[in-house]
């Protein structure tokens, strides 16, 4: 039995994970920096009406909590890969010893 795909699966889940992470603290780096591009907003609404510079940093927020979401289901996904890759080389070694 040919075990050379199994460790490159494992590599393969851990580059997607490492993805994922980096994906995760970029998201969470712009939430965190949103207000600190321009002044604070005083007041999401004026009269109101949403002012311009409350959309704008409204449509990032919605932007970064999309690309947190995307990222957490990309880790899964690789965590998965991952362990489906350790129960098949666990069931060939059971089976060859």
């Amino acid at each position: 039995m040919d075990i050379k795909p199994i460790p490159a699966a494992i590599q393969s889940g851990l580059n997607g994970l490492q993805d994922a992470q980096s994906g995760v603290a970029e998201a969470a780096h712009n939430i965190a920096n949103l207000n600190s591009n321009d002044s604070a907003i005083v007041n999401t609404l004026q009269g109101g009406q949403v002012t311009e510079q409350s959309q704008s940093q409204s449509s990032v927020l919605t932007t970064e909590a999309v690309n947190l979401v995307v990222n957490e289901h990309l880790a899964k996904a690789n965590i998965k890969v991952i362990q489906t890759a350790d129960e098949v080389l666990g069931t060939l070694i059971d089976t060859k010893v």
